[in-house]
């Protein structure tokens, strides 16, 4: 466990957003890339950070699931808040320095897509974008922040298993990354705790086949709700009694 963190400076940071907006930098993000240059004037630290390398080193040797990885980067990082979490210049640092090997091997489909059809420039850095740039306002929708939101706003250590809300969330990938993780009430942690307890009350019955329409008919009834009160300020209570007097409407949902 190390106390010293590094990250990119806004500048360096602009920089590498540039380089491969110009298609200068696309192969630097493929498994056979370089590493990405930067002196010291490129970085800045925070001091009395403690950072264990050796889950980061796990995460680039071995091919972990989502939520094994999630829960290492967690795991990794015992000191991240919210705020910081919310930087992307500590993110675009993690990715591409400290985790570069496990964001190569994790996104590989740079040049060709998964079905063997070729990408065009424009898409080679659209993929590159989505998957290793926050973006202001965002961080939590980019692969590694959004595996660390995932478990900050699912873990319940009062629990004997305190990442069982964590499985739930990554039950299925569309429920973290399009579903819940795409609306602001993920970033709202008494809502996603709230839901991910009512699917796990009603996993044998409710939720016990068409998991992912129900899922997103539940999640867009909440955001609906978001249109008439102020959600942020709503406790797990609330979530829970509007949830249960839906119950009905989404066991329907095929």
């Amino acid at each position: 466990m190390e106390n010293k963190q590094a990250l990119f400076k806004e500048d360096f940071c602009n920089t590498l957003r540039l380089n491969l907006k110009a298609g200068q930098s696309i192969l630097n993000y493929t498994q056979r890339g370089e590493k990405f240059e930067f002196s010291d004037k490129d970085v800045c630290y925070l001091n009395d950070f403690r950072v264990n390398k050796d889950n980061l080193a796990k995460m680039n040797d071995n091919n972990y699931s989502s939520l094994e990885s999630a829960i290492l980067l967690y795991e990794a990082l015992p000191d991240l808040n919210p705020l910081l979490a919310s930087y992307a210049p500590f993110w675009l640092y993690i990715s591409h320095v400290e985790l570069i090997t496990y964001m190569r091997n994790r996104w590989p489909n740079v040049f060709v897509n998964r079905d063997g059809t070729q990408n065009s420039t424009d898409s080679q850095i659209s993929y590159i974008m989505d998957y290793w740039f926050p973006s202001l306002g965002s961080s939590s929708k980019t692969w590694l922040p959004n595996l660390w939101w995932a478990v900050y706003l699912t873990i319940d250590n009062s629990r004997e298993d305190k990442y069982a809300l964590t499985k739930i969330l990554f039950k299925q990938e569309d429920l973290r990354t399009r579903t819940l993780g795409t609306y602001s009430l993920f970033r709202h942690k008494p809502a996603t705790v709230a839901i991910l307890s009512f699917i796990e009350s009603h996993m044998e019955t409710t939720f016990n086949h068409s998991f992912q329409n129900r899922c997103r008919y539940m999640t867009k009834y909440l955001n609906y709700l978001g249109g008439c009160r102020l959600l942020s300020y709503m406790d797990e209570a609330f979530f829970t009694e509007m949830l249960n007097k839906k119950n009905d409407d989404i066991s329907k949902v095929n």
